[in-house]
């Protein structure tokens, strides 16, 4: 409703009222007031009314945009921390792995006789057939066939631990921060190297050339020196990025 309309309404009701000529311009003065007074406060109601259904409304999208971004937030907190964790546990396993087989100690079996062997084999988890075939060799060549079973033992558990790490490397990098993933690779790389040179001393075994004109444990004291000086700067800096996201998680 507009002021001429405004203006229209009071003459109907000055004309409803019996007003004269004379005192209509009073009236309608003062049923002007009286209207329009009432017209200015319901459109101010009305106004502030939509203003703050509007402001409501702009509330709840806010409300719901930090509620997306919270929760996305969360989640993507939760699984770096997941990734980092296990990424650094199998890391650390593979390393203790790799790196302990510039050594080993064998039990002499050499000297055993039939039953004490049969039990430490059962108890080391040799097959039946390989039990038999080791029984029937005797002294130094019992001893040396034993070592090498028992090596490659190792050695599949390195490769198999290796292989675990890489690929659980491979599926939740992502989640790692800027500068993490480079290091978790490079040392996993060295370990690789280190099986690899593990397995052929074990081809090699006793095998006069070998180890002539190379060192057999390059790799593997490469990876016990350099490989620890890295592994201990990543547990650094994977234990003060998980307190860090534990706590903007809190």
């Amino acid at each position: 409703m507009d002021y001429n309309q405004l203006f229209a309404l009071v003459l109907q009701y000055a004309g409803l009222l019996g007003i004269t000529a004379i005192g209509v311009a009073g009236a309608a003065f003062g049923l002007f007031k009286w209207f329009g007074g009432k017209w200015l406060e319901n459109k101010f109601t009305e106004r502030l009314q939509n203003l703050k259904a509007e402001q409501d409304q702009a509330i709840r999208m806010v409300q719901s945009t930090i509620d997306r971004e919270v929760h996305r937030a969360k989640k993507l907190y939760d699984n770096e921390f997941t990734a980092l964790s296990e990424s650094w546990r199998l890391l650390r396993t593979a390393y203790d792995l790799s790196a302990s087989t510039i050594g080993s100690m064998q039990a002499n079996v050499g000297r055993m006789n039939e039953a004490e062997l049969e039990r430490h084999l059962v108890k080391r988890g040799m097959e039946e057939w390989q039990r038999a075939e080791l029984q029937a060799l005797e002294g130094e060549e019992r001893q040396d066939e034993y070592w090498r079973w028992s090596e490659w033992q190792r050695a599949v558990e390195c490769d198999k631990t290796w292989r675990e790490c890489r690929r659980q490397i491979d599926s939740t990098s992502i989640f790692f921060p800027a500068g993490f993933t480079e290091k978790f690779r490079a040392i996993n790389e060295m370990i690789c190297a280190s099986n690899v040179e593990f397995e052929e001393r074990i081809r090699q075994h006793k095998v006069p050339q070998y180890g002539v004109t190379l060192d057999r444990f390059e790799s593997t004291k490469k990876l016990r020196a350099e490989g620890l000086v890295m592994m201990d700067e990543l547990e650094g800096m994977v234990r003060n990025r998980l307190w860090s996201v534990a706590k903007e998680g809190d």
